[in-house]
């Protein structure tokens, strides 16, 4: 049965700005009400395959799915055994449009209530990642989560440096466990400025 009740969320933000530590959160809080969720996340990022981490150090077990596979997901849907009213996406931002309609598809054949996706909203060239933009064109709610510039001003962006320069081409996906690859969130001004924090501290 289609389910008209169905709410998805969008939660964004830039890179440190306590996403996978809300969706751990989120989950917590309704299996403290006997609400089981179902966690899912791209296998994408190797540094702790099977998991969602944040910073704070709590982590998550997770189903991981191909983001280059629909059929995977698919696959994976078709086998679940029991009715879950609650699904949370780990790094929504990463999903294909195609896998982002599937999960949709999905809470709304079977009696879903909320279908929330976490990830960041731009890339570090500053566009709109693709999968970011199809829930933001399907979400019913969409919240911000914020991180801090070095300015003090809230960062949006999320800037690519590779040896201590900020980089605005290349790969959309290169995981930050390269010794070479660091991110950097920046507010809007200094992002378009190409301007990372200062080694000196009096010279902001």
């Amino acid at each position: 049965m289609r389910n008209n009740r169905t709410t998805i969320y969008f939660k964004y933000g830039s890179m440190n700005s306590g996403k996978s530590l809300e969706l751990i959160k989120v989950a917590f809080n309704y299996k403290e009400n006997s609400i089981e969720s179902l966690i899912l996340k791209p296998r994408i990022d190797i540094r702790k395959p099977g998991f969602i981490f944040s910073r704070t150090g709590l982590e998550l077990k997770a189903n991981e799915f191909d983001i280059e596979n629909s059929r995977e997901i698919k696959d994976f849907l078709d086998k679940v055994d029991k009715k879950y009213s609650v699904i949370l996406v780990e790094e929504a931002n990463f999903l294909s449009p195609e896998i982002v309609d599937i999960l949709v598809e999905y809470a709304y054949n079977n009696e879903v209530n909320t279908l929330m996706f976490f990830g960041l909203k731009n890339d570090f060239r500053g566009n709109l990642f693709e999968g970011s933009k199809r829930i933001i064109e399907i979400a019913d709610k969409i919240e911000e989560s914020t991180s801090i510039c070095w300015c003090g001003k809230k960062a949006r962006q999320n800037a690519r440096v590779i040896n201590n320069e900020l980089i605005k081409s290349g790969p959309t996906v290169l995981i930050d466990n390269n010794q070479e690859v660091n991110y950097e969130v920046l507010c809007n001004y200094h992002f378009w400025e190409s301007q990372l924090k200062p080694w000196d501290k009096n010279e902001i």
